[in-house]
Formats: C-alpha cells, sequence, structure tokens
C-alpha cells in the first residue's frame, strides 16, 4: 500500500487526467527529503500512464544514464518482481527499457533518455506522452525548456522529481517563479512512516534543524542559500520587511543614485536611489537612450531636493555609460566612474563587482537594509555566483556567464550592488564640476 505521500502524488497524476483539457496545467512536480519513496511512487505512475493506451510513450532521464539505469530501472525492476503475474507477462524490463504488449507493439513502453543534450528531446510529439525527469535539480534548464516544448497534445504530461539539492536549477523555479503553472507537492521525510526516525535524529543531532543539510535530506526542502551564492534570498525578504525609517537611520547622511546602463537587446537600464539603507524610489526602462535615463534620475534628485554636494551617482562606466559621463561633469553633479573589472579597496577580492555584491550581502544578513518588493531583483542577487580564482581571490560570476546559465542579464542587481558601494569617497573616480566646468574635485586611487 501507498503512504499518505505517495498516494497524494497519485492523486495528483490521475486528477490531472481528469481534468478538462482547458484546466490542464500538464505538470506536475514533487520534491523529497531522503527516503519517503519518491523512486517507487515514480515507478507506479510511469506504469499507470503508460498502460493507458497502447502505443503511450514515457521517457524518463535523469542528470546521467547510471542515474537511470542503475537507480530507476533497477528499482522499477524490483517493484514489478512482487506485481501480479498477469501484469509481469505483459511487461518487460530489459537493460535500458521497459518495453509493453510484446512484439506486436515495439514502440509502447518506457525509455531512458539522458538529461545531457537538449537536442535528445527534439521532435518527441506522441499523443500520449508522459515525460519523468528523476532527480530534476540535476537537469539543465534549457532541457527543461525544450522538453515543455513537447507537450503539445491533450494528454501530455511532465513530472519532474527528485531531492531539492540546490536553487540554481528549473526545478527550483517550478516551485517558485513558475509555481502557479505546476501541481506541487513536498514529501517531508519527518512525516513518512516508511523513513528510519533515527537516522532523522542522527542528522538533527549533526547539523541541527536550521541547517540546510536538515532541510534538503529530511524536510525536502530547498536550501536556504547554494553553497557559492553570494547571499540568501530569505536574508533579502526579509530586509523588504525592513522598517523604512529605521534603514534610513541606520546610515543616516548617505545619499546615492546607482544606475546601470543597458548594453544591448532586452536588457533593463535600473536606477536606484537611496538615503541611508533605504531604496527610497527606483526605475526600471527598456530600449530606452541613456541620455534620457540619465534625465530621468537628475529629475529624481531635483524632486527628492538633494543638493548635488550632499548625492553621489555610482555609474557604471563601462560601455553605454562612457557615452554619458559628460552630463553628469557638466551639471556639477559627484559621480563615481564604476568599472565592474576595477581594482576594490578590499584585497581579498577580484574586483570592484565582487566587492560590491559582498557589501549587498553583509547589509541583506544584518537585516538593516530597505529593498523594493521585486521578485526579479531578489531573484538576481541571491542566484549570483562566486568563485576563487588562480590567485585565490574571491570573483563573482560575470554578466554573460550568469546569462548562459539560463537567467535574464542581472541589470537590476548590478545597479543595486553600485548604489549599495561604499567606498565612492577613497576608491574610483569622484569628480565634481562646478558651473564653470572647472573641476572642484579630485581623482583618488588605491
Amino acid at each position: 500500500m501507498p503512504t499518505d505521500q505517495q498516494a497524494h502524488i497519485l492523486r495528483l497524476v490521475q486528477l490531472e487526467r481528469d481534468l478538462p483539457v482547458s484546466q490542464r496545467k500538464k505538470r506536475v512536480a514533487v520534491k523529497s527529503g531522503q527516503g519517503p519513496g519518491k523512486t517507487a511512487v515514480s515507478n507506479i505512475i510511469a506504469t499507470w500512464r503508460t498502460l493507458q493506451f497502447i502505443n503511450a510513450l514515457t521517457l524518463v532521464t535523469a542528470p546521467t544514464m547510471r542515474q537511470a539505469k542503475h537507480v530507476w530501472l533497477a528499482e522499477y525492476r524490483r517493484m514489478l518482481s512482487g506485481a501480479h503475474p498477469i501484469l509481469r507477462k505483459y511487461i518487460k524490463v530489459t537493460k535500458s527499457d521497459v518495453r509493453f504488449g510484446g512484439s506486436d507493439y515495439p514502440d509502447w513502453g518506457i525509455k531512458l533518455a539522458t538529461a545531457t543534450k537538449a537536442e535528445n528531446f527534439q521532435g518527441v510529439h506522441e499523443e500520449h506522452l508522459t515525460f519523468l525527469v528523476d532527480e530534476a535539480s540535476g537537469v539543465e534548464r534549457d532541457i527543461i525548456d525544450t522538453i515543455k516544448g513537447t507537450l503539445t497534445n491533450d494528454d501530455s504530461l511532465l513530472i519532474m522529481i527528485g531531492n531539492p539539492n540546490t536553487r540554481d536549477c528549473a526545478f527550483f523555479d517550478c516551485f517558485n517563479r513558475f509555481a502557479k503553472e505546476w501541481h506541487l507537492f513536498t514529501m517531508n521525510a519527518e512525516e513518512s512512516p516508511i523513513v528510519n526516525k533515527d537516522n532523522i535524529r542522527k542528522i538533527e543531532e549533526e547539523f541541527g534543524r536550521d541547517s540546510d543539510v536538515f532541510r534538503v535530506r529530511v524536510l525536502g526542502e530547498f536550501p536556504y542559500m547554494d553553497p557559492n551564492c553570494v547571499m540568501s534570498s530569505e536574508d533579502l525578504w526579509r530586509c523588504v520587511n525592513t522598517d523604512p525609517y529605521l534603514a534610513v537611520k541606520a546610515a543616516l547622511g548617505e545619499f546615492r543614485f546607482g544606475i546601470d546602463l543597458a548594453r544591448y537587446g532586452d536588457a533593463e537600464s535600473v536606477i536606484y536611489r537611496r538615503s541611508g539603507l533605504a531604496v527610497v524610489e527606483n526605475k526600471i526602462f527598456v530600449k530606452t537612450d541613456p541620455n534620457d535615463v540619465v534625465d530621468y534620475a537628475f529629475n529624481m534628485q531635483r524632486r527628492a531636493d538633494w543638493k548635488n554636494r550632499d548625492c553621489t551617482y555610482v555609474v557604471d562606466a563601462g560601455g553605454m555609460g562612457q557615452g554619458v559621463m559628460r552630463n553628469f561633469y557638466s551639471t556639477g553633479r559627484k559621480v563615481m566612474e564604476f568599472h565592474t573589472a576595477g581594482s576594490p579597496t578590499d584585497s581579498q577580492y577580484a574586483n570592484k563587482m565582487t566587492e560590491a555584491f559582498f557589501s549587498v550581502a553583509k547589509h541583506a544578513r544584518s537585516g538593516l537594509m530597505n529593498i523594493p518588493n521585486d521578485y526579479r531583483l531578489i531573484q538576481q542577487l541571491s542566484s549570483r555566483l562566486y568563485f576563487i580564482n588562480k590567485k585565490g581571490k574571491i570573483i563573482l560570476e560575470t554578466k554573460d556567464e550568469y546569462v548562459k546559465r539560463g537567467y535574464e542579464s542581472p541589470d537590476r542587481a548590478d545597479a543595486f550592488a553600485m548604489c549599495f558601494y561604499p567606498h565612492t569617497s577613497v576608491d574610483g573616480k569622484i569628480i565634481l564640476m562646478n558651473r564653470q566646468s572647472k573641476q572642484v574635485g579630485v581623482e583618488v586611487r588605491r
């Protein structure tokens, strides 16, 4: 007999079949702790779905063929060995697939495919098609996107199931950004009667209930943050609710603008204005002339009645930024030309943008910062990775590297990080021009 958790998942799959075609989501996602029987229930689902129609096809994929064969298919073989003799008569498990109906129906069954190339799944549009993605945290976003594109027929269904090992994956997106598009369920090991409770107690004693290890292995929840992510989304969401008045007082008298200017295509130009540690205004632009973006920032300053001598603009000076720098100089603004790869103040970081992101992470952990309730901003900040380079310095992944992992350009995060960059008075270029265009400031470099 299935456990209550397994039965709930089976009902979700049954519900999808019973719904009118216009109401079907065609997508089920299940995250699980260790031990509640996720592989066994996925075996049952694959069998039930494939038996519904002659020549129905179920494709099972996993990050590696070893996972597909030696874990998923091995579990299927064990399950079938205890099934009714009639069922065993019509279902045959080979080394690489499951065949239904004998030689008269060569296309009817369950086939394995490795989730290493999106091309492996292009052109698959069978009438009764089921995609089952095992250990879904390890499957790349572009592959999941390709699979979604095959769900064109009324009876198609995509099932993603696995341990929630990382936030940087399409599996995490199912439960967060795209949650409304999926039937969702979590298998908590503490609530399962088939999980050894002594093992749970050992994990709790060794790592603690609040640890990411306990969250993933026992609760079936995604970690608070990935090991190589600069900051936690939970810290950032907490800052959404920070009292703005207290955030302003936390760095009273700091008036900053952070501006990132779009480089091409659908990238965004972004302005953040902060007082103290509170973002008090922001504006997002798409396909807008950089000069118009700067003019909008100047209007922000006028409406706030901030004097030129009191506030600083931190502006992405690479690419499009160079073309607008004169706008700041000729109007008497104090501006820092921010170069992503520029030298940081703290030598443990490889460049300025890395230093800027870690400064934001520090504020986020303190809970004193107040930030906009903006999912895209928080997603961009909390999913950016860092590494240790050959010189032993901490370095943030570049925009291009980030986009290659399947994300949009992190323009909001970059502008936000520049807005909170703390070293505008001692590092980089700070120039103040008076109305007669005579330089009255100085350039300081380390």
